[in-house]
């Protein structure tokens, strides 16, 4: 009578719980720094929230357990392009408009939000000039 090999089982099941633990350490440490800046406490808040990511990191480098695979890799490279093309064009139709809005009508938009559109612009710039770079030096590698 041959056993049932359950080695499988055990290796996804501690992945799972790994995986768990590396993106709840994050996610706890997040959490509890937004409630420690707002109850006053920011330098706890911003010790607390490094403790999460150093937590993500000890879980991931001190495993014997592969625990991010291809198919890992695949999915966030598929759901990463496919975030690019949302956030592209919503820029490029919303910063359009906006401008459009102010130049052909009388409506002007309030100080902070005007703000806030610069700053997502020049954050979308930024990122844009990390993408090439990064985009650039991928491509001389191979």
């Amino acid at each position: 009578m041959t056993t049932t090999d359950t080695s499988t089982t055990d290796w996804l099941s501690r992945r799972q719980t790994y995986r768990r633990l590396m993106f709840g350490s994050i996610l706890v440490g997040v959490a509890v720094a937004l409630v420690l800046r707002n109850l006053g406490y920011p330098v706890v808040g911003e010790a607390v929230y490094w403790l999460g990511i150093l937590a993500f990191f000890a879980i991931w480098k001190g495993t014997d357990i592969q625990l991010v695979d291809e198919r890992d890799w695949e999915l966030e490279r598929r759901a990463s392009l496919t975030a690019f093309q949302i956030i592209g064009a919503v820029a490029v139709v919303g910063f359009s408009a906006a401008r459009l809005l102010t130049w052909l009508t009388d409506y002007t938009f309030a100080p902070m939000v005007q703000a806030m559109l610069q700053g997502a612009f020049y954050g979308l710039v930024g990122f844009v000039v990390a993408f090439g770079v990064s985009y650039l030096y991928h491509r001389s590698r191979l």
